[in-house]
């Protein structure tokens, strides 16, 4: 929309010597109009910039009263007037009105052709019109993309964030904070901003710095996409933005029915912060209540966090499994959230959970309840349950429990060894559960999985067991595995591997002199055990690679 500062600008205008008598240079206005009979009704349709040389209102103060307060309920947007031909100066009468009514006036002290004036005026804004109709078409066509690309709203709310410069954020029917963006100003103040909107509108108020747009879906309304001015103000572009991109939103929302899944997403996003220490304490518990998560403050917070043991679980599937439903598309944590918020909310206990990359991380507030193996069976079991309903197990997702952390800082450092764990476990051998509250060798070797330095270590302990990959090195890798495990125990081992303990002994020393070591040597066998347990954590290797 053209402004008057803008028409202020532009050369024909200064070429009369502008002056602002009074008012502000940021109305807007919607065209220009020359008006000087005396009679001015039913001429305007309002936000119109009035050029007059004051001939129709005369000298008569009363005639000008009525004649400026005419074009005051005409809805005039700003009053020019060239000074020397009718007024000396602006009167009193029109000065005092325009005043009260907030119209600014200007004052042209150089003669000037109105004509070129008005066909400055309609070229910049049928340009602005022109510009803000192009900018539109061009969001409406990236939304338009992003909906064709299988994005989702997180993606539009994101590229719309970027378009406004501001926080946009999208709330429900009933109010609750479905997803956000919060931009370069942070969490905290787009929140705050947001709580601050939502109480003036409780007391009847109209938020300032909020353009709200309802987000449709068959008739009805599923909620609001809001952008909130914390930055830069909101203008006529931005409202076009806003619009547009609720309309994606609707067609997401329409298309994919993911209601609960993109509020796991946004779940998922302030628990990864949460793990890698990006939220602050008094921080996190407003987040967690903006998303929904009804035990702050009710106890302990328990971490759990499960991972997929096969990357294509985050891809793509195809296929039945047990007669359980087609796995025609994606199998994500996002897709499951739903299911198995539901199964752990049986236990009474709040449930924060959200998906993040391969893993779907849960924090569970226990209130009075204190944790025990007991607890931690009862949901592994429920978590489990809502994986059976769709053909999947503990085979198909490695479960890691933590101890239970007593503040949301605590929690975030919690989650972040147990994310750890969960994906040391993805690696070793199929329980329904881990014990992630102390970190193991598991835990480590993990982290070091795809160092040079591991890789190294690997080979040098046991490269000639990993070298041709015949049968029979095959075995004698079976068997050092088996015998590792049983402690050096050979009795133990043989009954493992279902030998005779004549044959172990034949293979304990065939490996003996493949490797150049005595199975003696403490030293040595320490070297060997974890080059093993590393040998399952190296690129490429089998899931739970082992012995069982």
């Amino acid at each position: 929309m053209l402004s008057l500062a803008d028409v202020l600008e532009l050369p024909v205008v200064r070429r009369a010597l502008p002056e602002l008598v009074t008012g502000t240079p940021d109305r807007e206005l919607r065209w220009a109009h020359v008006i000087e009979m005396p009679d001015p009704d039913d001429l305007l349709k309002g936000g119109e910039l009035v050029l007059t040389t004051g001939l129709g209102a005369g000298a008569d103060a009363g005639h000008q009263s009525d004649w400026i307060g005419s074009l005051i309920r005409q809805g005039i947007a700003a009053l020019a007037i060239e000074l020397g031909t009718s007024w000396r100066e602006v009167p009193d009468v029109v000065l005092r009105a325009c005043e009260r009514a907030g119209v600014p006036v200007v004052a042209f002290h150089r003669a000037v052709r109105f004509v070129e004036i008005t066909e400055a005026v309609h070229g910049a804004v049928l340009h602005a019109q022109f510009d803000l109709l192009r900018r539109g078409e061009e969001i409406h066509r990236r939304f338009t993309e992003l909906i064709l690309q299988g994005r989702g709203a997180p993606e539009i709310l994101a590229e719309l964030a970027a378009a406004v410069g501001n926080p946009v954020l999208l709330e429900d029917a009933a109010g609750s904070l479905v997803y956000y963006v919060s931009g370069p100003l942070g969490d905290d103040l787009a929140l705050a901003a947001w709580t601050d909107a939502r109480r003036a509108e409780a007391r009847g108020e109209e938020p300032e710095g909020m353009l709200a747009v309802d987000v449709r879906l068959m008739g009805g309304s599923w909620g609001r996409l809001m952008a909130l001015a914390l930055d830069d103000p909101l203008d006529e572009f931005d409202r076009v933005a806003v619009e547009r991109a609720a309309l994606a939103v609707a067609i997401d929302l329409l298309g994919q029915q993911h209601d609960e899944q993109l509020r796991a997403r946004s779940r998922g996003a302030f628990l990864s912060d949460l793990a890698d220490g990006r939220v602050e304490e008094a921080d996190a518990r407003r987040r967690a209540e903006a998303l929904g998560f009804s035990g702050t403050g009710r106890g302990a917070l328990l971490p759990l966090v499960a991972s997929w043991r096969a990357p294509a679980y985050g891809r793509s599937r195809g296929g039945d499994r047990r007669g359980s439903e087609p796995l025609t598309g994606a199998f994500t944590w996002t897709r499951l959230s739903g299911d198995l918020r539901t199964a752990l909310s049986s236990t009474g206990f709040g449930v924060l959970l959200g998906p993040r990359d391969a893993d779907v991380l849960i924090l569970l507030s226990l209130g009075a309840r204190g944790y025990d193996a007991a607890l931690a069976e009862h949901v592994a079991h429920l978590f489990h349950g809502a994986l059976d309903r769709h053909g999947l197990g503990p085979a198909d997702a490695a479960l890691a429990i933590g101890g239970p952390a007593a503040s949301w800082s605590a929690a975030g450092e919690a989650l972040r060894r147990v994310r750890r764990s969960a994906g040391a476990a993805t690696a070793l051998p199929v329980v329904r559960w881990h014990d992630a509250r102390r970190p193991g060798v598991a835990d480590l070797l993990h982290d070091l999985r795809d160092t040079p330095e591991l890789e190294a270590f690997v080979d040098e302990q046991i490269g000639p067991l990993l070298e041709d990959g015949s049968v029979r090195t095959r075995a004698l890798l079976e068997t050092l595995e088996a015998y590792l495990a049983a402690g050096g125990r050979k009795a133990e081992a043989a009954r493992a591997l279902h030998l005779e303990r004549q044959s172990l002994y034949l293979r304990l020393r065939r490996i003996e002199e493949l490797l150049g070591v005595s199975l003696d040597d403490e030293d040595v066998v320490l070297g060997l055990h974890l080059a093993v347990r590393a040998r399952r954590f190296r690129r490429g290797a089998p899931p739970g690679a082992g012995p069982r």
